[in-house]
């Protein structure tokens, strides 16, 4: 059935502002993941060896007030200096099946953060920089001249979001190749909305963009490129796209996403990722610690480069709560990420329950609990 692409990428979009797998190649089909395989990749993480710090019951008591009051139904987990502080898993998927700790969700916009990192691990390889202007991968775009990679990562590009006049259409019959160029068709006949580098705008085609650069550079699909590069290597076994678990959908312990938009491509870098609270624990570690991306492309993608109030790096909110993350919104799903490195603190929430306009608050209110 045909959508709106206007009405699908504002469904995507979480504005901070407003409230607030198999290695290697290979089809998706052979992407679905063991029941025990799954409880392993929670283990690795979620039952580090590590000496477990625990909460007073006065943190629990008030943890479980801000549960009680956003009626939250969906994972939260906790982790401090590699070890687990506290744990939730409650509410029922869209298959019937029960919401456990280590079920895999999609995250929406926290999968910008995958792209990010992907870019500069390409940057890190000498296959392009930051500093590239957009005509170099779009020869026919008119204003790729004027617009850097930066731009597009640090959401200053001017590129204007596609809205529901726009009258740009995918459809789920289409392939994802086909879809991709429609939406490039529409972005590259329009005027910047304003001067690149000179304001925050949060638009989530920037993104979009961003994977088919990935794409193009790498040689592979993007969702290829970003298993091999990070969720293989990292061990993130409950990991993979919105497109490989419309294909296979007995991969991520049979989840069905009737209630995500899933047209081939569209949610491609900005909000296309499917994980578990383990595996996003794992993630947010690894990434801070070096085993991503190096000490200075981690430093480029947690600078600040919208100090006037966004204050948003490369995929990141870099002034979060008192650390980095980002909140996601897809369809019904609302989620955050969350690592604050001088407290050794990770936070992580995915519900199915949550209204996007509450997600930061709830990161919050979380946080404080813990902390204070």
């Amino acid at each position: 059935m045909k959508r709106i692409i206007a009405i699908i990428l504002t469904v995507l979009m979480m504005c901070f502002a407003a409230g607030c797998s198999s290695q290697g190649g290979g089809d998706a089909s052979s992407r679905e993941i063991p029941e025990t395989q799954a409880q392993e990749t929670v283990a690795q993480e979620i039952q580090a060896p590590v000496q477990a710090e625990t909460l007073s019951a006065e943190k629990e008591a008030s943890i479980a007030d801000t549960v009680d009051y956003y009626e939250f139904e969906g994972v939260i987990y906790a982790g401090k200096n590699g070890a687990p502080l506290y744990s939730f898993a409650n509410g029922t998927q869209e298959n019937g099946q029960a919401i456990a700790l280590d079920t895999p969700l999609p995250v929406g916009s926290v999968s910008k953060q995958f792209c990010a990192a992907a870019v500069l691990l390409l940057q890190e390889q000498g296959k392009l920089s930051v500093n590239d202007t957009l005509d170099k991968f779009y020869p026919e775009y008119a204003e790729g001249n004027k617009l850097t990679i930066h731009d597009l990562l640090s959401m200053r590009s001017g590129i204007p979001e596609i809205t529901e006049s726009s009258g740009v259409e995918v459809t789920d019959d289409k392939t994802e190749e086909e879809n991709i160029a429609a939406i490039k068709a529409w972005v590259f006949s329009q005027p910047l909305s304003f001067e690149p580098d000179s304001m925050f705008t949060y638009v989530n085609v920037n993104y979009m963009l961003l994977s088919d650069i990935v794409s193009q550079v790498s040689g592979k699909k993007y969702s290829d490129f970003i298993r091999e590069s990070f969720f293989a290597p990292l061990g993130m076994n409950s990991t993979g796209t919105i497109g490989e678990s419309k294909d296979a959908p007995g991969w991520a312990k049979g989840g069905v996403y009737r209630h995500v938009d899933t047209q081939p491509g569209l949610t491609n870098g900005c909000g296309d990722i499917i994980t578990n609270a383990a595996d996003l624990t794992l993630w947010l570690n690894a990434l801070s610690s070096g085993r991503v991306i190096s000490e200075d492309s981690y430093k480029l993608m947690t600078s600040d480069y919208s100090p006037e109030g966004e204050h948003y790096g490369y995929g990141l909110y870099v002034e979060f709560e008192g650390g980095i993350g980002h909140p996601g919104n897809i369809g019904d799903y609302s989620s955050v990420d969350y690592i604050n490195t001088e407290e050794g603190l990770t936070l992580v929430f995915i519900s199915n329950t949550i209204a996007p306009a509450s997600t930061v608050g709830l990161a919050g209110d979380l946080l404080s609990d813990m902390l204070d």
